[in-house]
């Protein structure tokens, strides 16, 4: 299949693998891995151990793209970047002093903003040499991107489920009206962020969609419940509650 594109959505602890087909966003096979590894060594290690297991591969695709997994990230206007830099950005917004190989950043044009986050050197070291033509990127800036692409007129809510938090993003008259990222451990964890930030903008009322993405059966299993939770308790009556579907396929709509 020519028309096949290799996703990679990966963390600091699990790592899954898609073969998703261009056309229509069909996952032809995926696979899915915990990482918990304490050294960039053996996160390496592990990963060539994982990558030489899964030899239903093919040679080449024509894309290659790699979503990197983690909270410590923030969108800031694009004006404000070009008076600054990743690292001076990273550190104002987190208070760390990190290496500056450590930071990395992605544009989105279409939002005239710039997502800066962290992302450690053995995740680029080690995909660059497996796959030279491997598109890096922020997992939220791959989701902006993909949903953006599709009709923003109406007001679409979204959540999208990662190891350890819930990106949140509010879309409406194709304008960003929110992003931020909430540590989760439970479904009512995800449902007590969603409704604080529509209490906050003022849209627990508001007619629009609601959207959920995964990234493997864990999260799957929480979207599940907080969708289940939405609708056992009838908390947002104007939003319609869409089906939960893998944010792997969004991959397809960035490069």
């Amino acid at each position: 299949m020519n028309n096949t594109q290799l996703a990679i959505h990966i963390s600091r602890t699990s790592v899954h693998v898609a073969e998703v087909l261009r056309s229509n966003q069909e996952i032809i096979q995926q696979f899915d891995f915990e990482l918990m590894e304490s050294t960039p060594l053996a996160y390496k290690n592990k990963l060539r151990e994982i990558f030489d297991s899964i030899t239903t591969l093919k040679e080449e695709y024509p894309e290659y793209t790699l979503a990197w997994s983690t909270p410590r990230h923030t969108l800031i206007p694009l004006s404000v970047y070009n008076e600054s830099s990743p690292k001076s950005i990273f550190n104002l917004m987190f208070g760390d002093v990190v290496d500056e190989k450590m930071v990395d950043f992605n544009r989105l044009m279409e939002l005239n903003m710039v997502n800066v986050f962290e992302i450690p050197d053995w995740v680029k070291s080690f995909f660059t040499i497996r796959y030279p033509q491997m598109v890096f990127k922020h997992e939220n800036s791959i989701a902006l991107r993909a949903l953006f692409q599709m009709g923003t007129f109406k007001r679409k809510v979204s959540l999208s489920f990662n190891d350890e938090y819930v990106n949140i993003l509010i879309i409406h008259s194709n304008e960003l009206i929110f992003s931020n990222s909430f540590e989760y451990q439970t479904p009512e964890d995800v449902l007590y962020h969603l409704l604080f930030v529509l209490e906050q903008q003022n849209l627990k009322e508001e007619t629009g969609e609601l959207n959920f993405y995964f990234t493997a059966e864990s999260t799957k299993s929480v979207a599940e419940k907080t969708k289940g939770l939405l609708e056992e308790h009838k908390l947002l009556k104007n939003l319609q509650l869409n089906s939960i579907d893998s944010i792997l396929k969004l991959q397809t709509l960035c490069v």
